[in-house]
């Protein structure tokens, strides 16, 4: 899980670079937000703390503090029972349960190592893995489509 958040602060503090022009809270809010719309965080997906965040990007956590602040405020990131931020969902199917992605991210995780081992860019590592999704997608279609006949 912490090479999964280290991969992810580190796109996020590539983004907040480019703009610039805002201030840092801003920036920040708006590149989670972004990948909560778009579904790269889906919901209940577990958010890391203010802390890690702060440290991983290198950057004040009172910044972090305050976007997810206004995430919390506009209802994107809601508090579990034990005080973890995670990313809203009104689907409770489509939750993400803590240990499943724990497990998630350690399988992709050794899969990045092995990667990074045989000497793989992380575009190609990336490539890789969309492939593969893109290759169970048509394995879990074709399934379907047996069992309609």
């Amino acid at each position: 899980m912490t090479e999964h958040w280290s991969t992810r602060t580190g796109r996020w503090r590539q983004a907040l670079r480019k703009q610039s022009a805002l201030p840092l809270e801003e920036r920040l809010y708006a590149v989670i937000r972004s990948d909560i719309e778009s579904g790269a965080l889906p919901g209940g997906a577990l958010l890391p703390t203010s802390e890690r965040v702060a440290a991983e990007m290198a950057i004040d956590e009172i910044a972090v503090q305050s976007a997810f602040a206004r995430l919390l405020w506009e209802g994107l990131v809601v508090v579990r029972g034990d005080g973890v931020l995670c990313i809203a969902s009104d689907d409770v199917e489509k939750r993400v349960g803590e240990e499943t992605q724990i497990r998630f991210e350690e399988s992709l995780l050794k899969a990045i190592r092995e990667a990074h081992a045989r000497g793989l860019s992380s575009t190609e590592a990336t490539g890789m893995f969309k492939a593969a999704l893109e290759r169970l997608g048509e394995i879990e279609r074709k399934k379907e489509e047996d069992k309609d006949r």
